[in-house]
């Protein structure tokens, strides 16, 4: 006896690249940035004279630290290691 009304599940496959990988989320620069400002305020204080920016990087995006004086290596390494995670996570858009 058949079952009518009832639908196959349909497998989605998710978005590719035309090299094959799996396509990530995209966010804006504003995004990304808020993201990683989020993150490093959640670990320590964001001190005054620093800023960030996220930029296009060959087929990726990176994050520029900016500061009024000397920077701290300690909070770019941490702002750093944010946006390597980020990066795994989303695409930057537009």
């Amino acid at each position: 006896m058949g079952r009518r009304g009832q639908r196959k599940a349909v497998s989605q496959i998710p978005p590719q690249t035309r090299d094959g990988r799996l396509k990530k989320p995209a966010k804006t620069r504003e995004e990304l940035e808020a993201a990683i400002r989020l993150e490093m305020e959640d670990i320590c204080e964001w001190p005054t004279g620093l800023a960030i920016s996220v930029a296009p990087h060959e087929d990726t995006w990176k994050v520029l630290i900016m500061t009024e004086g000397p920077q701290d290596a300690g909070r770019s390494e941490m702002i750093e290691a944010i946006a390597d995670r980020l990066r795994t996570q989303f695409d930057l858009k537009g």
